[in-house]
């Protein structure tokens, strides 16, 4: 009798212990899965957006739609004429500036990511680079704006959609983290300069596979204790993602040759390795 309660025992034992690594086993998998970056299907009907006015601006092609959005594109110059050239998979840069800086927003961000420099080393076509105008002295309305980005995307064969960055500073570096909760799936990485975005658990979790970069100053009263927050959740958590936080930098944006919190790593390098 004690042989068999005794056998008994250990089989339920054994069972138990089964049941409980299967069970870890399956969470672990859901947890994998989090990280696992779904494809957006680009399915927003590419004429519903024309534009009302149209010209070149150096290298930057400027159109001012119907819908109230107003922005500058760039392509590379083999690419200009080229655009429907599918093959090429051209990473874009999507900039996103501060409140009330809409005309200066292309000099004071986008043109950053158009230097030779910067277009020879990011990757071996160069990049798109496209600088959204507020529609009125700051953004709003994330649903219009994944539409404008798929919009042009379509209209443009040679960007690749799965390769897309939002770069925000202040209000824009708030809204470039609500356009990416808001549709997780567009970005593969997001750069956060002075951002206040106050991101819920849910949010975290649909943004596990996006990459981010979040940086705050200790001195930037009002901004920092709300940056800090979204910064270190999803620094923590996000795939590839880094926190930075300065003691007396103020209000500022991220500039291309900042550090990671890996090493020398610098934002541009960050990038390269995003995009390739």
């Amino acid at each position: 009798m004690n042989t068999t309660l005794k056998g008994l025992s250990k089989k339920r034992i054994f069972l138990a212990a089964g049941a409980v690594s299967a069970f870890l086993l399956l969470v672990c998998l859901s947890l994998m899965l989090l990280y696992v970056r779904k494809p957006m299907k680009f399915n927003f009907d590419a004429a519903y957006f024309w534009a009302e006015k149209k010209v070149y601006v150096d290298n930057w092609l400027y159109e001012e739609l119907p819908s109230g959005h107003d922005y500058f594109l760039f392509l590379p110059e083999k690419y200009r004429k080229d655009k429907d050239n599918e093959s090429a998979k051209l990473p874009l840069i999507v900039v996103f500036h501060g409140s009330d800086e809409k005309y200066s927003s292309l000099r004071k961000y986008g043109r950053q990511f158009a230097t030779k420099d910067f277009q020879k080393k990011i990757y071996p076509e160069g990049a798109a680079v496209l600088v959204i105008l507020s529609r009125i002295n700051y953004f709003t309305d994330p649903a219009s704006t994944s539409f404008l980005i798929q919009n042009i995307a379509l209209r443009n064969k040679c960007i690749d959609k799965t390769n897309i960055i939002g770069y925000g500073f202040s209000q824009g570096a708030k809204f470039v983290v609500e356009l990416a909760c808001h549709e997780p799936r567009l970005f593969r990485a997001v750069i956060s300069g002075s951002g206040f975005y106050d991101i819920s658990l849910r949010e975290l979790i649909s943004v596990l596979p996006v990459q981010f970069y979040s940086a705050v100053s200790k001195n930037d009263k009002g901004i920092y204790e709300q940056g800090r927050r979204v910064g270190k959740l999803c620094g923590k958590w996000c795939k590839n993602s880094h926190y930075i936080e300065y003691e007396t930098r103020g209000h500022f944006w991220v500039e291309l040759n900042d550090k990671t919190s890996n090493g020398d790593e610098t934002v541009t390098d960050w990038l390269i390795k995003i995009v390739n």
